[in-house]
């Protein structure tokens, strides 16, 4: 049975159940700019980093703020809301799979499109810091998913080939950035994601309530 060296995960929506509050916030933010986006829009952002969201509503709403203005004013707002927040969660069973997957001597990372600030907020508020050998953001990479350079990175700083690694990601994005790098890929499914939006995963579960590592050597010999 093959191996995985290294497990890497995508943070919002995957480690910890951010995703709701993050569109919660999202449509705060586009109320203070005077827009309403409809859903199926919304959903198309999932997994994208701030830079490409907000170039692409300048471009639809013609609003005259820059891409730069716009990210300062969506940074400082979530990351206030965050602080603010009195119970913020990993996701079920991802703790206890992660210290499996680490006492089994696997690398682990994060690759996450949020921005460096947030994302160790929430590393931080969720208390996973010390699970993660390296926690890498596109903003460091680069580039933004579905560019590869995101999970690249991360395998490079943890000294993993990227065919050895294995992604655990919920969106549509995520899951081609991972395939773009040369991983495997597992996605979990989400509030709101179609299970057709994740084909190009190798495989798919709904929980980590139960994940071990003896699963994930079960489902990476099959993908």
């Amino acid at each position: 049975m093959k191996k995985p060296e290294a497990v890497i995960f995508d943070m919002d929506g995957v480690l910890i159940d951010s995703e709701p509050i993050h569109y919660k916030i999202d449509k705060e933010v586009f109320s203070q700019l005077g827009i309403q986006i409809a859903a199926d829009v919304h959903r198309t952002y999932l997994g994208m980093a701030g830079e490409f969201m907000y170039a692409d509503l300048k471009a639809r709403f013609e609003l005259p703020e820059t891409v730069s203005e716009l990210l300062k004013l969506d940074e400082l707002f979530r990351c206030e809301y965050f602080k603010r927040l009195t119970s913020l969660n990993p996701n079920e069973g991802v703790l206890n799979f992660l210290n499996e997957l680490k006492s089994g001597g696997l690398k682990l990372a994060v690759a996450t499109s949020s921005s460096p600030e947030m994302a160790k907020i929430l590393i931080n508020r969720c208390q996973l810091a010390s699970c993660f050998d390296a926690i890498v953001t596109t903003t460091e990479a680069g580039k933004s998913k579905p560019e590869p350079d995101v999970y690249l990175l991360a395998a490079h700083k943890i000294g993993v080939m990227p065919s050895s690694c294995v992604v655990f990601e919920d969106s549509p994005i995520g899951l081609s950035a991972a395939k773009s790098a040369g991983m495997s890929s597992i996605a979990l499914q989400t509030r709101g994601v179609d299970v057709k939006e994740l084909s190009e995963a190798g495989y798919m579960i709904k929980t980590f309530k139960g994940m071990t590592i003896s699963r994930l050597y079960e489902i990476y010999s099959l993908i």
